[in-house]
């Protein structure tokens, strides 16, 4: 027990640098005399001081509203954090010695950890193994490593693991660097859950695109919290914009993305730009056309939908295109990159329907058929419509409210979903109609437009009544932010896109849109 100045008297430890295994010189700030500190505060309320200084042992504490006692049990109740850090990671020894379970076990969270890999899983017993091969074969459909062996070899006892790929059988040394890197980083995964933060540094280094957006799929539905740490654009747009924050030498805080726009801040800081895109684009040959970065949120609500991952694989290359008025563009692309860089490439396009008309809708798509390029447009205002599901969201709220929630909760999240998209009806209704006046005016220009109006609103007043129709017609991306902001001021409940959509299931898209991603598929594969 000791008196840690403002914060009281904490129960403290002191911690020898040895059980940290990093080297902590690194560690105090700006090499200067006094300690290095970090503070890591969770949902309770607790935080956990640490003051870490050039030499010696470091000092722990936890400052927290729990009654202080001497008791290691008191610590796990006031600061019930599991950190699992993933260490530096590099290829695996071609001759790894057996050594013993204390060396294992002293270089396992450190920067020698490859050297003992195989040593730690052939002490492991079958049950763990198999778990662990079976998280590795989510990188590696078709991929079976078997449990490691000895073998001896000019006097010494060497530890050998060996895959199955088809017929061939090898040792894991022989395989790519990606491949055993990716090992490496299960083996620490395997350790983290949904009461977990995960830390990784750099884990793009080895691996190849289709792998970076595996990792981050296994990482995200696995671990509660994770922080990576990337220069890699297939990582960064794969997550949630929100999700994504800018470090820079010098800054006392980081910066998080806060709209689409700000991505070109990201780019320009890893020094990536659409030369990257063009990369991409000369390898898969394959292009989607979507409005802004519709991309991310298409790629998790097509796995929804029971499409296979072609969205979000890399294997197709998203394009931004600003909506109907920027249709020549897309219409001529494909003759553009066969014109001008001299290969071809098959072109889709995914427009939102914004407030038109049926018949202005079919009147485009018409249009377009001439092109080589397939065509679809949302039979919703926009993509984010499709987060407007009401059990979904109730189910977000439950899942990730931090206590238990006040009785008729669910029936407040029913009220505010529907309040809010009443209170779109009006604005909703005037932009349809006014879309369908404009449509009427551009094809016969002496119609009586006021009665047109006037039929329309009628027509939307009646349509009004059916759920699925107010989910449709609203503005889908303003509707959602209203409901996570009422949600998160009277829950306090931070609900995002990705939390909706994990708890969305393929009957909540509709036919209509999940027949657009089967033929997208299609169209992609062929």
């Amino acid at each position: 027990m000791k008196s840690q100045g403002i914060d009281g008297v904490c129960p403290t430890y002191l911690v020898p640098p040895t059980v940290i295994q990093s080297d902590l010189r690194y560690c105090v700030h700006n090499f200067e005399d006094g300690p290095a500190r970090i503070h890591i505060k969770i949902a309770n309320g607790s935080v956990l001081k640490m003051n870490i200084p050039p030499d010696g042992d470091v000092e722990c504490f936890v400052v927290s509203d729990i009654r202080v006692q001497r008791s290691a049990g008191v610590l796990k109740k006031a600061f019930p954090l599991d950190i699992v850090v993933v260490p530096t990671l590099s290829p695996l020894e071609q001759n790894e010695e057996f050594v013993t379970e204390d060396t294992v076990e002293r270089n396992r969270f450190g920067r020698l950890a490859s050297r003992s890999f195989r040593t730690f899983w052939y002490r492991q017993d079958d049950s763990e193994f198999e778990a662990f091969a079976e998280l590795v074969a989510l990188g590696w459909p078709g991929l079976r490593i078997k449990k490691p062996e000895l073998e001896r070899a000019d006097g010494k006892v060497i530890v050998r693991m060996y895959f199955r790929d088809g017929s061939k059988v090898r040792e894991v040394q022989w395989a790519g660097f990606g491949f055993q890197v990716w090992m490496q980083t299960m083996m620490h995964l395997r350790n983290a859950g949904q009461n977990s933060v995960l830390v990784l540094d750099e884990p793009d280094v080895y691996l190849h695109p289709d792998l970076q957006h595996r990792l981050l799929k296994i990482v995200s539905e696995r671990v509660g919290q994770y922080f990576i740490a990337t220069h890699s654009t297939e990582i960064i747009n794969a997550a949630d914009p929100g999700d994504v924050l800018i470090l820079r030498p010098g800054a006392r805080s980081a910066k998080r993305i806060r709209n689409e726009d700000d991505f070109s801040s990201v780019y320009n800081a890893i020094g990536s730009s659409e030369n990257a895109q063009f990369a991409r684009l000369a390898r898969t040959k394959k292009v989607l056309y979507v409005e802004g970065k519709d991309m991310r949120l298409l790629a998790k609500l097509g796995k929804v939908a029971g499409a296979s991952e072609f969205l979000s694989d890399s294997s197709v290359t998203p394009m931004k295109t600003d909506g109907f008025a920027n249709w020549t563009r897309v219409s001529t692309s494909a003759w553009v990159f066969k014109e001008f860089f001299g290969f071809d490439v098959k072109v889709a396009s995914l427009f939102d329907r914004d407030y038109r008309s049926d018949a202005e809708v079919q009147e485009f798509i018409d249009e377009l058929m001439g092109s080589d390029v397939r065509c679809h447009v949302l039979p919703f205002k926009e993509i984010e419509n499709l987060l407007l599901v009401p059990e979904a969201i109730r189910k977000a709220v439950g899942k990730h409210a931090s206590g238990p929630l006040s009785a008729g909760w669910e029936a407040r999240v029913a009220f505010i979903y529907d309040s809010v998209l009443e209170a779109f009806k009006e604005q909703t209704s005037q932009k349809i109609a006014a879309k369908i006046v404009e449509h009427e005016l551009a094809n016969k220009p002496k119609a009586n437009l006021p009665s047109v109006f006037s039929s329309a609103l009628e027509q939307f007043g009646r349509d009004w009544k059916q759920p699925d129709f107010r989910r449709a017609k609203v503005p889908g991306k303003d509707a959602f932010s209203k409901i996570a902001s009422e949600i998160q001021s009277e829950f306090r409940v931070t609900i995002t896109e990705t939390r909706v959509v994990d708890e969305m299931i393929s009957s909540d898209i509709p036919p209509s849109v999940r027949d657009i991603f089967a033929d997208l598929e299609i169209f992609f594969r062929d």
